[in-house]
């Protein structure tokens, strides 16, 4: 229907462009008793009305598969706009998160300094899991699909640097749980060292990193840069698991054996 109404408005406008301009009295032809002859005037105007009412009355013709293809977008496209809401606005939670830590870690913390860096640490895990729920989705459910996703290259080394991103956020949320826990328990824990803090601060940079790194990634997986349909996804999937767990056994001891 859109393109009929976008039709016929060309043709109205087209109209005055076919009537050529009102010639002046000296150069119009001459019937023989005086008169001026107006039908080569009339003419086009007459063709453009025409034309015009036959196109009105053209059906416009919608095919079973135009039908099925809107109704399909139209009964994704909320939850999917959702989706990439949250996950746009988990990433930003994120980078607000880390940048909150790396500028209130130092050396000789005061308690309540360590503990906006506790609250600080807790939002960027619930914004991470969020941003992967909502990533998840979204390559799943409402965009290209997996089996697109999975023939990508470039999507497992997203996945990669997803692993090696959540496993070094471990270092500091096993920290700070510690202290906490002896804080609890023994009332009072000595302040935050520069050795630690500089560990934290080096972990911090790492996540800067990795979150500047992960959306260029995306964007040329999101266009099939690199797609291959011969791909062993199944070997890049198994390494990025692994890359994920060894990391993360690997921070989570260095965090608990800090000296």
């Amino acid at each position: 229907m859109m393109l009929k109404s976008i039709i016929i408005v060309i043709l109205s406008l087209s109209v005055s462009a076919w009537t050529p301009p009102n010639p002046s009295r000296a150069t119009l032809p001459r019937l023989g008793d005086g008169e001026h002859n107006r039908e080569d005037v009339a003419l086009p105007r007459t063709k453009a009305f025409i034309v015009l009412s036959v196109i009105t009355t053209l059906p416009i013709v919608i095919t079973p598969e135009t039908a099925s293809a809107a109704t399909a977008f139209t009964s994704t496209s909320l939850p999917s706009a959702l989706a990439a809401y949250v996950h746009y606005v988990s990433m930003l939670g994120t980078i607000g998160c880390i940048t909150a830590e790396r500028l209130t870690i130092k050396p000789n913390m005061s308690v309540d300094d360590e503990d906006f860096v506790t609250r600080a640490d807790i939002g960027l895990n619930i914004f991470g899991a969020l941003l992967i729920y909502s990533g998840y989705l979204r390559a799943v459910e409402y965009e290209k699909g997996f089996d697109f996703y999975a023939n990508e290259p470039i999507f497992w080394l997203k996945i990669a640097l997803v692993g090696v991103y959540w496993a070094s956020t471990l270092f500091n949320a096993t920290t700070l749980v510690k202290r906490g826990n002896t804080r609890r328990n023994n009332g009072a824990v000595p302040p935050m060292d520069e050795i630690l803090s500089k560990r934290m601060l080096q972990i911090n940079n790492a996540e800067l990193v990795a979150i500047a790194f992960i959306p260029l990634t995306a964007t040329f997986m999101a266009r099939g840069v690199g797609y291959n349909d011969a791909f062993p996804w199944q070997v890049e999937a198994a390494l990025s698991v692994m890359i994920f767990f060894g990391l993360s056994f690997k921070y989570i001891k260095e965090a608990l054996t800090f000296e």
